[in-house]
């Protein structure tokens, strides 16, 4: 009896390590539902220091086996790379209803850190948001900033793979354009000394394959509003299930987005099971 009870408990401890091992990990594969072939949602993180940079292999071997690369935006189509010029236009109007303190709060912030407000008269909003982040990340060498996207489309190139998108360059532009208002920016800013803490733990807990640490990361440190973050995330992962189905039906894919869309009840990991495919995590 002590020796049943003894195994029933191991088993409890193995099935429990088992259901949270499962939250450890970037890499599902997608089958069942009809698929005549697996398919594999991978969570990316966008950009980080090369000294903190890897491409597992699991990923590496699952580019290999699929017949294509689904990404959320494909930057080396004609119609994107067309698109990138657009892209680094300033706004004139951008700082249009900031008081003048708050402009000059932003400013001497931005001195603090070798930066001028007046670069906003050089480029987009949404690029200079952009070279902030990366500055918050305090690489060794900011001049080598790995990017996981781009590794995966080159590998797929060299192995003559199908490179996909979910959405084009102007989409995503025309959304942080809309997005991204001057008040966000001084709230960005205020925030500006916690960044580089707030980035180490993503870049840890993205290496660790932690998504429900970096789900709190995300939504705790967010200077998006609630309305915002569901634009951000929740309706783009719902216009992705649209077309994810069809791309997946016939053919193996590998669709590689931000982690965080993978997460939460709207993620696509749910939406996909909801949907009626089998999610298995890749440890």
């Amino acid at each position: 009896m002590k020796k049943i009870c003894l195994m029933a408990f191991l088993a409890f401890i193995v099935a429990t390590l088992s259901l949270h091992a499962q939250d450890n990990t970037v890499l599902w594969k997608i089958s069942g539902n009809g698929l005549e072939k697996d398919s594999y949602l991978l969570g990316t993180i966008h950009i980080m220091c090369a000294e903190d940079y890897e491409l597992k292999e699991k990923i590496k071997k699952v580019i290999q086996e699929v017949d294509a690369v689904t990404l959320e935006v494909n930057l080396d189509s004609e119609e994107n790379k067309a698109m990138l010029p657009e892209m680094m236009k300033p706004d004139p109007n951008f700082l249009t209803g900031l008081t003048a303190s708050e402009i000059t709060q932003i400013d001497s912030t931005l001195n603090t850190k070798h930066l001028s407000i007046k670069m906003l008269d050089m480029m987009s909003p949404a690029v200079f948001v952009s070279l902030l982040s990366l500055q918050s990340m305090n690489c060794t060498d900011p001049r080598n900033i790995k990017t996981m996207e781009t590794d995966i489309q080159a590998i797929a190139a060299s192995s003559n793979k199908k490179v996909d998108e979910l959405e084009t360059l102007k989409f995503q532009m025309d959304m942080l354009t809309k997005m991204l208002k001057a008040p966000d920016l001084l709230t960005y800013i205020k925030k500006i000394d916690e960044m580089p803490a707030i980035s180490k733990k993503m870049v840890v807990a993205y290496k660790a394959e932690n998504l429900k640490e970096l789900e709190t990361i995300i939504y705790e440190s967010s200077y998006m509003s609630k309305e915002e973050q569901a634009d951000f995330l929740t309706k783009r992962n719902e216009n992705w299930m649209t077309q994810i189905p069809s791309k997946i039906k016939d053919s193996s894919h590998l669709i590689a987005v931000g982690a965080g869309h993978l997460i939460g009840e709207k993620g696509l990991i749910k939406l996909l099971k909801d949907k009626g495919y089998t999610l298995t995590p890749i440890l």
